[in-house]
């Protein structure tokens, strides 16, 4: 009987050894929510591979407070109910920190109050329609709404001696944020330029022929035309403007930051301008170097067209960042029985960040409302390629 006490003891040992050496390795989850088919997959698509870099560099260097990140990726097709399914699933199950994603803003709508509910947060990749994290504790956007971004792209016009003097507007209706440009931002920020709008048209976000839309808008020429639609929609639209002789040009927001706009839309692009929080050409080694390194890892998974890191790629690179940060300053253990405290922690770390920088510029602090506010890029479409044309800070 003795002999049989000391073999349990034993194995009772030898179990628990490799079981405690799990548990000291155990890593920190991060839950990423991401979208590799439907409306925004043209931006979505690459993000993961920004994701990973900013990961491997993080464990590369020795983790947060001495343990790895972990990554738990939920593909949301572009949902946004399936973005409340992914908050509820690295919440409940995953064991996830906190999340990287959503990217847009009809899943924020949904995933921002999941994730209230449940005390995680989540750092939106793209969402920019106004107000959208505002009511939400838990809910941050780490990119700045697009009124924030035009009314500085206007500025950066003026100062340009690019003259204003009429606009017209034509958006997808159908579309969270296009709607909210056409409906709001656009409005508000020409009208506190001065600028009179001469008429608006709408369209759905899928449509293929624009022809009646072109024709009210040379009916009544104006200097620019807001715009507000995905980069294919905003193809369709150029190319029927010249083909009836319509030369406005165009002005919109981020969501015509895809690298491999200008090539699809030719000629016909030249003197769109539109604005962004990063620029994969700017003159600093910190994106030189990422550029290159997102470029390669591009190139081996098989992607094609202008390899060159979007808007969204950098931001889901600074979101890994400024939750690595966030977890240094809590002093995130990632211990099963401290998760709920450790996501608070998360929290306000978070609130309480101030002047970070990152490969888009100075990350000064999300705003009461959970926003960013961050450098914005104003950029031409010109002969192919983007060009900036000035850039405006927080202030």
């Amino acid at each position: 009987m003795l002999r049989r006490f000391k073999l349990l003891c034993l194995a009772a040992v030898l179990t628990a050894a490799p079981l405690a050496a799990l548990a000291q390795q155990q890593g920190l989850v991060l839950g990423f929510t991401t979208a590799k088919s439907g409306t925004w997959v043209s931006f979505t698509k690459r993000n993961e591979i920004a994701l990973m870099m900013a990961v491997d560099e993080i464990n590369k260097a020795g983790g947060v407070n001495g343990k790895p990140l972990v990554i738990k990726s939920f593909d949301t097709g572009s949902k946004p109910e399936q973005a409340a399914t992914a908050a509820r699933q690295f919440a409940e199950n995953d064991g996830a920190l906190a999340i990287v994603g959503p990217f847009s803003s009809g899943e924020c709508r949904v995933a921002f109050p999941v994730g209230d509910r449940l005390g995680i947060a989540q750092m939106a990749i793209a969402s920019a329609a106004p107000g959208l994290a505002a009511p939400f504790k838990f809910a941050f956007r780490n990119t700045s709404d697009e009124g924030y971004l035009f009314e500085r792209l206007l500025a950066v016009l003026k100062e340009r001696n690019i003259p204003i003097t009429s606009a017209a507007l034509a958006y997808a209706s159908d579309e969270v944020v296009a709607k909210s440009f056409g409906e709001g931002v656009f409005p508000q920020k020409f009208k506190a330029s001065n600028v009179p709008i001469v008429q608006s048209v709408t369209f759905p976000i899928a449509a293929f022929d624009l022809s009646a839309q072109v024709s009210q808008l040379k009916a009544k020429p104006a200097d620019v035309i807001g715009v507000a639609t995905t980069p294919e929609g905003l193809v369709v639209l150029t190319k029927e403007m010249r083909r009836q002789g319509v030369s406005a040009r165009l002005l919109g927001g981020t969501q015509l930051a895809d690298p491999n706009l200008p090539g699809r839309l030719g000629p016909e692009g030249n003197g769109t301008v539109f604005s962004a929080t990063f620029f994969a050409d700017a003159n600093d080694p910190k994106v030189r170097a990422f550029r290159d390194e997102f470029m390669r890892r591009a190139k081996a998974a098989g992607e094609i067209g202008d390899l060159r890191p979007s808007m969204y790629d950098s931001t889901t690179y600074s979101n890994v960042y400024i939750y690595a940060e966030a977890m240094r300053r809590a002093k995130v253990t990632g211990a099963p029985d401290k998760l709920a405290q450790e996501r608070t922690a998360i929290r306000d770390a978070l609130r309480a960040l101030r002047n970070v920088d990152t490969i888009e510029g100075k990350f000064e602090r999300f705003t009461e409302g959970g926003d960013a506010l961050k450098t914005a890029y104003v950029i031409e479409i010109r002969d192919g390629q983007f060009h900036l044309l000035g850039t405006r800070g927080p202030n």
